[in-house]
């Protein structure tokens, strides 16, 4: 087990936060909702008030899942922050997430990957697209092997824009992990990697059950 840390770090990663980071935030530049996810909100949509899921509630791991799913609230608080801060919208962050690790993987983005991956119609992945473009942070091309195939790419600006916005997250996350050793960082990641597949697993039971397809559209 890590060794115990301080009261004031232990409320933090329990998501006691203070206030909203974005509080301070009077426009947002990425014209899209202001709504930001809420730890009450959160909360709701895995509990429920349906007394048929007892069992479910009583599974071992079921409460986990609430922290898990505050850790993921945090997660998108902070990028919201940052994103408005760079006059980003949303879905900007996530294509340019995207691409970038493909890139770093050796994989390949199309736009038709990029759309299904960000659940959005083709309209409104042709303007994410346009607007990347157009900030420099994307570039698309024809692929070398077939022309009729375009592909994404990351440029050096994307890349720094990313590094900027995350680097002081990152840098106040490590600390914490550091407190754990090589086997339970191992342990940890492989629960994670089961658990974001288990996930994507139950969106593809959805998408072949024809749920939530009708009106795909998203924000820019």
């Amino acid at each position: 087990m890590p060794p115990e840390r301080s009261s004031e770090s232990s409320a933090a990663s329990r998501g006691e936060v203070s206030a909203d980071p974005s509080a301070e935030l009077s426009a947002d530049p990425g014209a899209e909702s202001s709504v930001e996810p809420s730890d009450a909100s959160s909360g709701d949509a895995l509990s429920g008030g349906d007394s048929g899921r007892g069992e479910l509630r009583s599974s071992p791991g079921f409460e986990l899942l609430f922290l898990l799913q505050k850790f993921t609230t945090e997660a998108e608080r902070y990028s919201e922050v940052v994103r408005r801060r760079h006059g980003l919208a949303r879905n900007d962050i996530h294509a340019i997430n995207a691409v970038v690790e493909a890139d770093r993987t050796g994989g390949t983005t199309t736009p038709g990957g990029l759309r299904e991956r960000l659940v959005l119609s083709s309209a409104a992945m042709t303007a994410v697209l346009d607007r990347l473009e157009a900030s420099g942070h994307l570039r698309r091309e024809h692929s070398a092997e077939d022309r009729r195939q375009v592909l994404l790419s990351a440029t050096p600006s994307a890349r720094e824009t990313g590094r900027e916005m995350f680097d002081p997250m990152v840098e106040h996350m490590l600390p914490v992990l550091a407190d754990y050793g090589p086997e339970q960082l191992a342990f940890l990641a492989e629960a994670i990697q089961r658990l974001t597949t288990a996930i994507a697993e139950a969106r593809a039971e959805l998408n072949a059950r024809g749920v939530g397809r009708e009106g795909v559209g998203g924000e820019g």
